[in-house]
């Protein structure tokens, strides 16, 4: 009966997770210097097959609008400013934002390019973002606006650069070392 439970158990979970892993992933890299940082950002589209391409994406910066760069046939200059309450979603005001009306990026697909220029002394861990997808029929309850036109948000985090990483990795292998 324990066995039985514990299965169960372990079942909803890793469908809950599996649910959860289908909204779009959003992370981003940084190049440049303070004052003058380059945010590369790149998205994930976690649908299963028939769920629909991602289409429209947006970011908000502190430090304002300022497209850098796009990916091949995505239009950065058609919304200077987006806002999600009129369809269910936040008041946020997005600032920074990209639509392609002819393609998306297909299920189980990512795309990068999506380049913003920020100002700040520093680069954030984390920005906002919000993700439109269409051509399919999305099932999950984790979205706002309508099934055939889901959308998502949430928060974009920062990919450690190689080098923070390697100084991780030292440092954890340093504790591993001192622990014997």
């Amino acid at each position: 009966m324990k066995a039985r439970l514990l299965m169960t158990a372990l079942t909803i979970t890793a469908m809950g997770l599996a649910a959860a892993q289908r909204i779009p992933t959003v992370t981003y890299t940084y190049d440049g210097l303070p004052g003058n940082w380059v945010l590369d950002f790149k998205v994930q589209n976690n649908f299963n097959l028939g769920e629909g391409g991602i289409y429209f994406f947006g970011v908000r910066l502190e430090t304002g609008r300022n497209i850098a760069g796009s990916p091949d046939t995505w239009d950065g200059e058609m919304w200077a400013e987006w806002e999600n309450s009129g369809y269910g979603g936040s008041t946020l005001v997005y600032n920074n934002n990209w639509i392609n009306l002819h393609a998306s990026i297909p299920e189980g697909e990512s795309l990068s390019g999506f380049r913003a220029r920020m100002t700040g002394e520093s680069v954030p861990n984390s920005v906002p973002f919000f993700a439109y997808a269409r051509g399919g029929t999305y099932l999950g309850n984790d979205h706002f606006y309508l099934d055939i036109n889901p959308a998502f948000e949430g928060t974009a985090a920062l990919v450690p650069e190689p080098a923070s990483l390697a100084v991780l990795g030292l440092g954890f292998a340093a504790l591993l070392r001192r622990r014997r």
